[in-house]
């Protein structure tokens, strides 16, 4: 059985990974805040621990094979203590515990800051720090940067690229679907990408990446 650790598993985004990875018949732990948060991952079948990426941790970790990172700040929290410190954490206590792949939902933008609304510059640069140190580690690892997010239905269909753009969505269960099937690809290994809605298989979109 191959675990997976979800941190941010009660979230918009992170409850779609959780029952990606069920339906796939992955075994799932999920970092969550509160008790009722717990209940309720419970009821969807993972096994759940509370901790905050603010603060050491490590249970649920030791043993899993993999961790997809799908926290955010929000507008509640500090860009800073969360999506970047709080994720390094993840980042460094995957690699002191002997995690073998790390997939990290970020964010289109992160390398065009500039780019992007002002309001959003904190968060970006937070995430961009966040990934440097990803791609420093010794983690076989993967950066999506999905555009912005909506709670549509899944078509299964996406388009990756590396360039740029400020147009696009992507569905959250369509986000939750390619991180998980960068799981097993190789083609994902290592490499970090754009992600919006399309009209090629998620499958054959992550295949294209190293052609």
């Amino acid at each position: 059985m191959y675990t997976v650790f979800v941190a941010g598993a009660h979230g918009r985004t992170g409850r779609h990974i959780v029952k990606a990875l069920q339906k796939k018949n992955y075994k799932v732990r999920g970092l969550v805040r509160s008790e009722t948060q717990r209940n309720k991952l419970l009821e969807w079948g993972a096994t759940p621990y509370i901790g905050d990426l603010r603060s050491a941790f490590s249970e649920g970790l030791d043993g899993a094979d993999a961790v997809i990172c799908a926290v955010g700040a929000g507008d509640k929290c500090d860009p800073e203590e969360i999506d970047h410190l709080g994720t390094v954490r993840l980042i460094e206590q995957s690699q002191l515990l002997g995690v073998k792949r790390f997939v990290l939902i970020s964010s289109m933008g992160t390398l065009e800051p500039e780019q992007m609304p002002k309001i959003l510059k904190p968060y970006l640069l937070a995430k961009r720090r966040a990934e440097k140190v990803l791609e420093a580690s010794t983690l076989c690892h993967t950066i999506v940067r999905p555009v912005g997010l909506t709670d549509e239905l899944p078509i299964g269909k996406v388009s990756v690229h590396h360039e740029f753009t400020h147009s696009g969505f992507i569905s959250r269960g369509d986000l939750a679907q390619t991180a998980v099937l960068a799981l097993t690809l190789p083609e994902t290994e290592n490499t970090a990408f754009n992600l919006i809605a399309g009209d090629t298989s998620i499958a054959h979109a992550l295949q294209s990446l190293k052609e």
